[in-house]
């Protein structure tokens, strides 16, 4: 399965650089698993391949780097690798010297001597297991933190996020955590107390994994480019914060900040629900930077809820009256600029502590 996924995106018309890192991701991960296979099956049938044995292990290593760099190439624009990002092989390669000088180096028989017991009983199995659960919990946290920043830039531009949010990546994340320190903790309660028969955690783990992998592939072939896909994405690492402090605003920026709300009354370019900030920046004549830092300093506010405090003030107005009341919620909601029932129903029950149902009938 991981193979058919990677050369399915490596077929891709428009190959960007997370499917190549996903691609490769998915081999990586082919590797793994063969290998941990060829393992298990060595144990079965009297080790017709003892070169393999314990080849698997280091591999897994490479996977929280490799899933780190698929985070980092979708949520950062023209992501590209840099010879710092070397280090996230050294717990790779430090893990292969520990089993060159403990098994690999070893003639085969030694190496089937050493491995006719069970693994947990060799001196080095601890700081491994110990090295798994660190390297693929603390990696998956470290996307979900990418992802969390990703969000909060994300509405410094944009007035709608449903599509591009990436709460699919976050919600596999979050699981994949749950399952991982699950598995992380039947070892450890196995090495202590031996509950467990041989070769059952290891497939256990695995087919975890398999999941995971199936998973993030199936969406990971509709990801598209959400910079491309979507111009008024153009973030940085930090979005611009050109004023921190009300106090220090200057007479020009008062006089834009009124031009700014007079034309959202007259104007309600909030209406249009592909509003981004690069679009009314146009309109506006200033740049994204410069519209960017007066709304984070002298509105406290992104462009997300901005624009989205129109709408809603747009839909309270328009759900009273007569002409609407053929219209549902939500046809009145698109008619106000959002696009997503979502995005709709969590921002109107923040700004008003109601949902619209409740709304309108104490408007009535």
């Amino acid at each position: 399965m991981a193979v058919l996924i990677s050369a399915l995106l490596q077929s891709k018309k428009e190959k960007l650089p997370s499917d190549n890192i996903l691609s490769a991701y998915f081999l990586l991960f082919a590797i793994t698993q063969g290998l941990s296979f060829i393992e298990m099956y060595n144990r079965k049938n009297a080790y017709p391949f003892p070169g393999f044995i314990n080849t698997s292990t280091p591999f897994i290593f490479l996977h929280g780097p490799f899933l780190w760099f698929y985070i980092k190439s979708i949520t950062v624009k023209n992501f590209r690798f840099r010879a710092i990002h070397l280090l996230h092989t050294v717990p790779f390669l430090l893990v292969t010297m520990l089993f060159w000088f403990t098994i690999y180096r070893l003639t085969s028989d030694q190496r089937i001597a050493a491995d006719t017991g069970l693994f947990k009983d060799q001196a080095n199995y601890p700081v491994i297991v110990t090295g798994i659960a660190l390297s693929t919990q603390g990696y998956f946290l470290w996307g979900i933190l990418l992802i969390r920043d990703y969000n909060r830039r994300l509405k410094d531009w944009l007035s709608e996020t449903t599509h591009v949010d990436l709460h699919w990546l976050r919600f596999l994340l979050i699981s994949a955590i749950i399952a991982y320190a699950t598995i992380s903790l039947l070892y450890a309660l196995d090495y202590r107390f031996s509950l467990f028969p041989g070769n059952l955690l290891q497939p256990s783990g695995y087919g975890i994994a398999a999941l995971f992998v199936v998973i993030l592939g199936f969406f990971g072939l509709k990801q598209g480019n959400l910079f491309v896909n979507n111009p008024g994405i153009t973030l940085a690492e930090e979005p611009a914060r050109l004023i921190s402090e009300p106090a220090s605003v200057s007479g020009k920026d008062e006089k834009f900040v009124n031009e700014l709300l007079l034309h959202m009354r007259e104007h309600k370019p909030y209406l249009d629900p592909e509003l981004n900030i690069t679009k009314l920046s146009y309109d506006l004549r200033v740049s994204t930077d410069y519209f960017s830092g007066i709304l984070n300093g002298r509105l406290n506010m992104n462009f997300f809820d901005f624009v989205n405090h129109y709408r809603i003030e747009e839909f309270k107005v328009q759900c009273r009256k007569p002409e609407n009341n053929h219209l549902s919620i939500m046809g009145i909601a698109f008619d106000c600029g959002f696009n997503s029932k979502a995005t709709f129903n969590r921002v109107f029950k923040k700004a008003t502590n109601l949902t619209p149902s409740e709304f309108i009938q104490k408007s009535q």
